[in-house]
């Protein structure tokens, strides 16, 4: 006859966990991705800081400016596509409020929502920021030539859509699913 404690401690065997091989080249990629993103972060810090905005607005900017023709967004749709919390996108809308570049609208059938719309200073503001850093990460590239910039183009659209990404959805969304990877 088994005891109680003898099936308890049967069941509470640890199953070992199936080996994880190492892919060195995806993680050579993954390595060089993450420095690349700090060099950019870096780089790009003073144009945001030059506006007068946080690297962490631009974003929102961003998708409101891309919500033509009203660019206007419920926050529940901004955190969503931003991949962020509605509690964390709140400061972020507090700040870009106080500095005019958007305005918080309430609805006018339910007074419980709030739409955001880009004001024209935002307009302004993410239009410079935008032609900054374009013309930053064009000078950064302007050394590989068209050709290696036009496979690298390739491989980052290839990659995107590996991820779940797409041109509707500039910023990745959380737990979406993972993209089918094409193959060459």
């Amino acid at each position: 006859m088994r005891t109680a404690s003898v099936e308890a401690a049967e069941v509470a065997t640890p199953t070992e966990a199936p080996a994880v091989t190492r892919n060195a080249q995806a993680d050579q990629v993954f390595k060089s991705m993450e420095l690349i993103n700090s060099v950019v972060e870096a780089r790009t810090h003073p144009i945001y800081q030059r506006h007068g905005i946080h690297r962490a607005d631009y974003p929102i900017l961003d998708a409101l400016s891309r919500h033509h023709p009203t660019h206007v967004l419920a926050p529940t749709q901004l955190a969503r596509q931003l991949t962020i919390t509605t509690g964390a996108l709140t400061p972020r809308l507090d700040r870009l409020e106080a500095s005019g570049l958007i305005q918080r609208l309430s609805v006018p059938r339910d007074r419980r929502r709030l739409h955001i719309q880009l004001t024209p200073a935002g307009q302004r503001c993410v239009g410079a920021v935008s032609l900054d850093l374009s013309s930053h990460l064009q000078e950064a590239v302007q050394n590989m030539g068209k050709t290696r910039l036009d496979e690298l183009s390739s491989l980052l659209a290839a990659l995107e859509k590996c991820l779940g990404l797409s041109n509707e959805q500039p910023w990745p969304v959380v737990g979406g699913d993972v993209g089918q990877c094409p193959r060459s």
